[in-house]
């Protein structure tokens, strides 16, 4: 390459180009802030507030739109809706009436469930009957008021001229109006919390009309109640009379059975009678218990000297006469058993002490027999008296039975004479009782305030109207907001760049207005030479610094831009990264490397007629086809004429020489390849490159594009330092440049240079 493109010291006026040990120490100190950026996972359980706020600034068109929407249909619901006024009374009705007298009414009161006795008078005062009577009081049938109250609102009348027009008349303007159902539509009965208050209102387009139906209700329902105490009364009075006369005759019909009954029987009184016999009858069956235990205990112990044969059982060993004679025996014994040691047993004094000894022996069983004779004969007085006993209790138990077999039909006849002046009595008491309440005209209802004509109408409510319809249009328009925000796919922001690039985004580039900077559309590639103030040229100036501390050894010597589709910004970053490396003292050299849309030729206003496929194709020489720029130490390689072949020119070992030799004779190389998706120019160029970033357009690029030209990338080998987020509009200004800025991806028309060899692909 000759001198047109080596290195040459030059005046400098930009800032400096950081030597390499200074370099290393920033890289030393921010390599631990640049590293983590892709390592740090998104925690997607946490909410993060200001994602959706971020939403609803993007979406703030939407939700204003809704909000308008919803306000203006509100105040033309507001101004065209007929006024109604409201007339408002306010009655107590109490669980009782003032208890003038402490007598029972006659209608039924719950004791205990006050809530159900409530319940019941709200929808009394709701009752048809009610109603209608007020109806007619008012004459409100005649006057047509109520069909006029009843006419439909602002949207719902439009509604129904829509159908009118399109498909005939609404059937239900063809049915005759229920005048008690359009009544009750316009009252209300609503019950004041924690107090026996209710408040009665009637909605009307007249304010008299809602006064005076309010009035109404409240004194038809007093009249009501008051006429069915009266009925009530009077129906309870008219059943008394009849059923008082009918039991009184039962009552003296009975007493005349009964007295003729006992006069028959000659039946005085039967009670202490049955007394006596019942205390006799208890206290036999006492004695007969306590006999039988002792005929038990009697009978036990005479069995029990049978079975001891006498001599051994307990009661003959305790008798005193039976332990003197066995002391007597023993004393013969023992003298029997001393004289036989001198006497044989036949010497007259031995048979003589034999004699004695059998005596007491004999003696000694009579006594035990006797003590048995006693046992029997104490058993057998014990089981005669329990015996007799229970013969007398069976001759009470006979005596009662025959005693109330005799007196059970004058039981049954005393019952009834009693059952019958018991029912008198009550029915004759309730009937005078009836006969003082009912001249009592006592209410436990009474108006507290009457309704008084409404100064001011109570709906439509422009306050009322306009809060419901913010809030509608509020929610509408968030929610409308959040469905637009799910439904689009595209890239917005650096975290979700980052997310599906698996890599950091080096630098945010925002929007460009070209009318904002005094310059045309085409100068905007430009713009962060001419204008270098410029937001665009600060925010690239801060990539150029990402690009410098992004790997250990510095920006890659040479780095590759591609996106995913045309017309995200990928000639701008690549244009304005090399003018932002050149002005800090670097020799730059951009390469156009889309071959089938070339751009760069138009941004630096320089001829196409030779440029990187005269080189790749032919037989040009780098340093013709480089051309020096209004950029200092800025050259570019142009294009030149369009190939039917990209891919394999690109591919070819001549373009990975033209990359080596740029590599020695510039500090950086930037190349400006075309999109990924449906081409494979960017695979090959990505191949090449040291370093590819990757342009997403905010707002524009779109998920699955994104997704797939990155995974074809990783594919290609490629090594995809991070992202640059182009065209970040500020909040609510869209998103997108405003030149134009576009590519055509299309052979037809294309120019094909004379002197480069048709190729296939």
């Amino acid at each position: 390459m000759t001198t047109s493109i080596s290195k040459r010291d030059s005046d400098n006026t930009e800032p400096q180009q950081l030597q390499p040990s200074e370099q290393r120490q920033q890289l030393q100190r921010l390599s631990e802030i640049s590293a983590p950026v892709q390592a740090q996972p998104a925690d997607e359980d946490i909410i993060d507030l200001r994602e959706y706020w971020d939403v609803l600034v993007r979406r703030k068109a939407t939700v204003l739109t809704v909000l308008a929407v919803a306000t203006l249909v509100a105040l033309l619901a507001t101004f065209l809706t007929t006024p109604i006024y409201r007339g408002q009374l306010l009655m107590q009705i109490d669980r009782e009436a003032a208890k003038v007298l402490e007598y029972a009414s006659i209608t039924p009161e719950e004791a205990v469930n006050d809530k159900d006795f409530y319940q019941t008078q709200y929808e009394l005062l709701r009752s048809r009957t009610l109603v209608r009577r007020v109806i007619e009081q008012l004459g409100m049938g005649t006057s047509g008021s109520l069909v006029n109250n009843a006419e439909p609102s602002f949207p719902l009348s439009l509604i129904r001229s829509v159908k009118a027009a399109v498909g005939g008349a609404d059937p239900a303007d063809e049915k005759e109006p229920d005048l008690p159902t359009l009544f009750l539509d316009n009252l209300g009965v609503t019950p004041v919390k924690n107090s026996r208050l209710v408040r009665i209102t009637y909605d009307s387009p007249d304010p008299g009309e809602a006064a005076a139906v309010a009035n109404s209700v409240a004194a038809n329902f007093v009249n009501l109640s008051l006429e069915r105490r009266y009925n009530a009364s009077s129906y309870a009075t008219t059943f008394l009379e009849e059923r008082t006369q009918q039991v009184r005759a039962n009552l003296e019909d009975s007493e005349r059975k009964l007295l003729a009954y006992a006069r028959e029987r000659e039946i005085i009184n039967l009670d202490d009678r049955l007394s006596i016999l019942m205390q006799k009858l208890k206290e036999m069956s006492t004695a007969l218990i306590q006999a039988e235990a002792e005929r038990i205990a009697a009978e036990a112990d005479y069995e029990g000297m049978a079975s001891d044969r006498s001599a051994g059982h307990t009661e003959v060993l305790a008798s005193t006469v039976i332990q003197k004679l066995k002391e007597r025996r023993v004393e013969l014994q023992t003298e029997y058993l001393e004289n036989r040691k001198t006497y044989k047993p036949g010497y007259p004094k031995m048979q003589q002490l034999q004699q004695q000894i059998a005596e007491v022996d004999r003696q000694m069983e009579q006594e035990a027999a006797r003590i048995e004779n006693a046992a029997k004969a104490t058993f057998a007085a014990k089981l005669q008296k329990e015996a007799r006993l229970q013969m007398r209790i069976n001759e009470i138990k006979e005596e009662i039975l025959a005693l109330q077999d005799r007196s059970t039909d004058y039981q049954t006849l005393k019952r009834e004479v009693d059952t019958n002046r018991e029912l008198y009595d009550g029915l004759l008491q309730r009937m005078k009782e009836i006969g003082v309440a009912a001249g009592i005209g006592t209410n436990n209802i009474s108006i507290v305030d009457v309704a008084e004509v409404p100064r001011q109408q109570y709906k439509p409510s422009l306050p009322k109207n306009l809060a419901i319809a913010i809030a509608i249009g509020l929610f509408g328009g968030v929610l409308l907001a959040f469905v637009f925000e799910t439904l689009d796919d595209t890239v917005k922001t650096s975290s979700d760049v980052e997310k599906r690039l698996g890599a950091p985004v080096l630098g945010v580039i925002p929007l460009v207005a070209p009318t904002d900077h005094g310059i045309a559309d085409e100068d905007i590639p430009l713009l962060a030479f001419k204008d270098p103030k410029s937001a665009l040229a600060e925010s690239y100036r801060s990539l150029r610094t990402a690009l410098i501390f992004a790997t250990s050894e510095g920006a890659p010597r040479i780095i590759h831009y591609t996106s995913a589709s045309p017309r995200e910004g990928k000639t701008t970053s690549a244009t304005s990264t090399a003018i932002t490396f050149a002005q800090t003292g670097s020799k730059v050299l951009l390469i156009d490397a889309d071959l089938r849309n070339p751009s760069l030729h138009q941004a630096f206003v320089v001829p196409n007629s030779e440029g990187l496929t005269n080189y790749l194709a032919g037989d040009a020489k780098p340093a013709d086809i480089a051309q020096l720029t209004q950029v200092p130490r800025l050259f570019v390689i142009t294009s030149g004429p369009l190939p039917p072949n990209p891919v394999e020119l690109l591919s070819s070992a001549k373009m990975i020489d033209l990359l080596h030799l740029a590599a020695e004779r510039f500090d950086y190389v930037v190349i400006d390849g075309p999109p990924v998706i449906g081409l494979a120019d960017a695979l090959v160029l990505a191949n090449l490159a040291k370093a590819t970033i990757f342009v997403v357009e905010a707002a524009g690029t779109r998920v699955g594009a994104l997704e797939g030209s990155i995974k074809r990338l990783r594919g290609a080998n490629a090594n995809i330092l991070g992202a640059v987020l182009a065209k970040f509009g500020r909040a609510g200004t869209g998103y997108g440049y405003s030149y134009d800025y576009h590519y055509s991806y299309s052979y037809g028309g294309t120019e094909q240079h004379p002197a480069l060899p048709k190729q296939t692909a």
